[in-house]
């Protein structure tokens, strides 16, 4: 992408986000009749908000010690961003209805219910995060499969940045253990820092996952955004395979291949991540992006994809969008005699906040058998 049209594309979401902080505050000024000077200083307040949020964003890549101190706040501001702009747009769209049976002051206990519902689902959210992780079980049947059954547990949308505690990390990795696992998979966004940094990989736990077929990794489009080579250093260092447009035969029994995330588009290299292969054993294709299912389904083989990405949605609006709106979101999907599991993501990105989903780690238990 050439600067300038990075620059443009950062302006014009940049006048999205703070349009709605200000959407935001017109509406519950207008809602609630409050005026001057009250008024602006409750736009000024609410605009001081998203200023804190973009610190935010840009403190949770670097060591920096006054945005480590705010950052979680600021990403909760950001989560509060969304679920409140969705519902006073929800609010809007019932005013329109009290056109037609002019409701005295309608407006103003609209407003008053938009903010008391906008407070509720944010304190549900944060809590979910906070005290839910999931443990999804899905069972395929496999016919190529040489063994009665294999347990994969998929780990997927870690985001580890500079706000997260080491011992947060390291309780999700001792939860997987105690699945017992055969197979261990990562399907990237694993960190947005520089994981070499200070040896930073050395603090999370990495070491406690193990298991009998392996632990795999492949990268997510985070690893980009952070410093590639930093990622690959440090899982070369755990011991950990990153696959990159390429496959591996894990204990005699399944083969797993893995695509990079920036070739997710690209015909070319998923064949190749495919074309070693063993065809007396299944496919299980790791793509971080789900959308590659389309491409790698039609490759000539039975795959299992197992994808990450989407968080599910985590928070409207971008929960409803992705939701009623994408093709893949979250949960099973088939193409022919291909199948994929899309995870909601074992952690988030930005706001330590999911509304109507749950963070979770997949057990994808493979049995020999018919489908």
């Amino acid at each position: 992408m050439k600067t300038w049209e990075f620059v443009m594309r950062f302006l014009i979401m940049l006048f999205i986000y703070f349009g709605g902080y200000a959407y935001i505050a017109w509406r519950i000024n207008a809602g609630l009749k409050i005026h001057s000077p009250y008024s602006v200083y409750l736009f000024i307040g609410i605009i001081a908000l998203g200023v804190l949020s973009i610190v935010s964003f840009v403190g949770s890549r670097n060591d920096m010690p006054l945005a480590s101190f705010l950052g979680p706040l600021g990403y909760i501001c950001m989560g509060v961003w969304g679920i409140t702009l969705t519902v006073f747009i929800l609010n809007d769209v019932v005013n329109l209805f009290n056109l037609l049976f002019k409701i005295q002051n309608f407006r103003y206990w609209s407003t008053v219910a938009a903010l008391g519902i906008s407070v509720i689902a944010s304190v549900w959210s944060l809590a979910n995060v906070a005290i839910i992780l999931d443990v999804k079980e899905i069972n395929l049947k496999v016919p190529e499969l040489p063994i009665k059954s294999l347990k994969v547990v998929q780990l997927s949308d870690l985001h580890i940045t500079s706000f997260t505690t080491p011992d947060s990390i390291r309780k999700i990795f001792e939860k997987v253990q105690s699945l017992n696992p055969d197979l261990i998979v990562i399907t990237g966004d694993v960190v947005d820092i520089d994981i070499m940094k200070d040896d930073k990989y050395l603090k999370y736990g990495f070491e406690l996952l193990q298991a009998p077929y392996g632990v795999y990794a492949i990268t997510g489009n985070h690893e980009y955004y952070a410093k590639l080579n930093s990622f690959l250093e440090a899982f070369e260092k755990l011991g950990i395979p990153v696959l990159r447009n390429q496959s591996i035969v894990a204990g005699e029994v399944i083969n797993v291949a893995g695509i990079n995330d920036t070739d997710w588009k690209n015909v070319e290299n998923i064949s190749k991540s495919l074309s070693a292969v063993d065809a007396k054993y299944p496919v299980l294709f790791l793509s971080h992006r789900p959308e590659t299912f389309d491409i790698a389904a039609k490759q000539g083989y039975k795959i299992i994809q197992l994808s990450g990405h989407t968080h599910a949605g985590q928070i409207p609006p971008i929960e409803i969008a992705r939701r009623y709106f994408m093709e893949y979101n979250y949960g099973l999907y088939n193409i022919e005699d291909s199948v994929m599991y899309v995870t909601s993501g074992t952690r988030w990105w930005g706001p330590p906040m999911r509304f109507a989903n749950k963070g979770e780690i997949a057990v994808i238990t493979l049995t020999k058998g018919d489908n």
